[in-house]
């Protein structure tokens, strides 16, 4: 089975893909109105058609509130600017600057993002931090959430992870689930990760049940590893898997590694059980386009592990990952190339992906390269060189999505 124990799941999640780094985007919805006291029945009826989706339905009631009350001034705007046209954002900001300057935190919040992003208004990042804050110190976590973003990238203010992780902190507090994503995962990038990791478990846990699906994926690592709370693989299980059924790829591939850990510290049916689990998660992630996943999936064709070994299918996912720039697979890929393990020889090949390899830090593909060298003639090597100038990574998934960081929630169902 592909080489992978528990100790090593944290590695895998740091190297999964970009899709769990660091929280760095704003978060645009409407900070909802829990806890919210003295709202009268006509506008809690409108919240809630809002927050189901029924924006029409939402402004139709918002509308003769909205004259005499802040609050539903600042929901009308929201479901407003929901609807995105030019003469909607135009009544939205006045709405919102209204609202603001009578002391609305929520219009606060609303009027600061489109500042943010420049809608309706000129951008001003200075002037949406400011915002955010007033919003932020009244209770919105939503602000809280996005100021602290702006502290950590430095933007419309001094960059000051200290400021971001404070700001995050808050709205964890208030139950945003992006603010405690971010203040968790800014715990565990810091000095202070041992000493606050279960402060930290604790945070990915209530953004993951409100539907944080990064979340989601680190909290299921900590229950496997058993780090900043009871180790639980059960319950890891279960928060991977409801992170896999809504897409997020990158947990398939932890299931394997479990799976395939599982495997290695077993004998028998339960190992052989076990190691097909790992093959087909990885499988799974493979087919979405995960390099590690097609790197892992190769090495076992390769093996023979946990499925009948097939050489000229593991060279083929060793070759879909090398093509996304997926440095390991480069070197076996130039590797088998030039000496033809799994297909005829194919030196020049084999130097550029060798070549590619060694350029991301691989020093055995250095070595390997320069005993290649050797049995190529000059035009072959600068033909290869030729090919790895005008390499471009293709990656199968996108990358740097705005959802990786500010994903859509999908709430988990409660356990049966």
């Amino acid at each position: 089975m592909p080489s992978c124990r528990a100790s090593e799941v944290s590695l895998i999640v740091r190297r999964v893909t970009t899709a769990i780094t660091v929280t760095v985007s704003l978060a645009a919805a409407v900070p909802v109105a829990h806890g919210q006291q003295s709202i009268d029945t006509a506008l809690q009826g409108a919240i809630s058609a809002y927050e189901a989706g029924d924006v029409a339905g939402a402004e139709g009631t918002l509308r003769p509130l909205a004259a005499g009350d802040p609050e539903a001034a600042a929901w009308l705007a929201a479901t407003l600017l929901k609807r995105g046209d030019k003469a909607a954002v135009t009544e939205a900001i006045r709405l919102l600057q209204s609202a603001a300057g009578a002391g609305n935190a929520r219009a606060k919040y609303l009027l600061g993002f489109q500042h943010a992003i420049g809608q309706g208004v000129p951008s001003d990042l200075t002037r949406a931090a400011q915002l955010f804050q007033e919003a932020a110190t009244a209770g919105i976590g939503r602000a809280a959430y996005n100021l602290g973003v702006l502290y950590a990238k430095g933007r419309g203010v001094a960059q000051d992870p200290a400021q971001a992780l404070r700001w995050y902190e808050r709205a964890a507090q208030a139950g945003d689930p992006y603010g405690a994503y971010a203040m968790a995962r800014a715990i565990e990038l810091s000095p202070q990760a041992a000493a606050r990791a279960a402060e930290m478990a604790q945070a990915y846990r209530a953004a993951a049940e409100q539907g944080h699906l990064p979340a989601a994926v680190r909290y299921g690592v900590l229950l496997a590893e058993g780090r900043g709370v009871r180790k639980d693989p059960a319950e890891a299980e279960h928060f991977l898997r409801h992170a896999a059924s809504n897409g997020y790829a990158e947990a398939d591939v932890i299931m394997g590694d479990l799976a395939a850990a599982t495997a290695m510290g077993s004998r028998g049916e339960p190992a052989r059980a076990a190691a097909a689990s790992a093959i087909g998660w990885y499988t799974s992630a493979a087919n979405k386009g995960v390099a590690l996943a097609q790197f892992k999936l190769a090495n076992a064709l390769f093996a023979g592990a946990g499925v009948e070994r097939d050489m000229p299918k593991a060279e083929q996912w060793y070759e879909r990952a090398a093509r996304q720039g997926f440095a390991e697979a480069q070197y076996v890929l130039g590797v088998w190339k030039s000496g033809g393990v799994a297909s005829a020889k194919d030196p020049v090949a084999g130097y550029k992906w060798l070549l590619l390899a060694e350029r991301q830090g691989n020093t055995n593909a250095g070595k390997v390269r320069a005993r290649a060298a050797e049995k190529l003639s000059s035009s072959e090597v600068s033909q290869a060189q030729a090919d790895a100038a005008a390499f471009r990574a293709q990656p199968e998934r996108p990358l740097g999505r705005p959802d990786d960081e500010a994903p859509p929630l999908k709430p988990m169902a409660p356990k049966r």
